[in-house]
């Protein structure tokens, strides 16, 4: 392993941890959530960088993009495992060890990739990955709280 992939592992489970601690603990759930979005620009400028040295196939892009699908599947998913109440005027949201095992599973699912695309893709990728599917686990989130008819400010 060279050092830009040890970095990117290490940045990888630096994160994972971070995000990890963040979905289990009870916190209020946000209409909009920043955090999704700057890990996509972070992950879209190192992958563009990967990319610009390392040019890839249609098969390696097409690969990327079925991660990224699969991510977003199981993000809907995961979503159905965190439970949602009011506290007060808000409302919160907490994810369960099961929130726990299908974040591990989809970056797992993610990291496949390494194996069938350019080396190095799938770590390079990873936080343009993880603020994807952040994203679509707070759109389904959202959409439960307001369908449950739970309100907050």
């Amino acid at each position: 392993m060279d050092n830009s992939t040890v970095t990117n592992l290490a940045v990888t489970a630096v994160v994972l941890l971070w995000l990890l601690s963040r979905q289990l603990m009870e916190r209020p759930l946000r209409e909009k959530s920043p955090v999704g979005l700057v890990l996509i620009i972070i992950g879209a400028v190192e992958t563009g960088w990967y990319v610009t040295a390392h040019p890839l196939s249609w098969r390696d892009g097409v690969l990327v993009v079925v991660s990224l699908g699969v991510g977003v599947a199981l993000a809907a998913v995961r979503a159905f495992t965190v439970r949602l109440s009011v506290r007060g005027d808000r409302v919160v949201r907490q994810g369960t060890p099961l929130t726990a095992v299908l974040w591990v599973a989809g970056l797992g699912q993610h990291f496949l990739i390494n194996a069938a695309v350019a080396a190095g893709l799938g770590a390079v990728s990873v936080l343009f990955y993880f603020g994807v599917v952040l994203l679509a686990q707070q759109r389904v989130l959202v959409g439960r709280a307001a369908t449950a008819g739970l309100s907050g400010r």
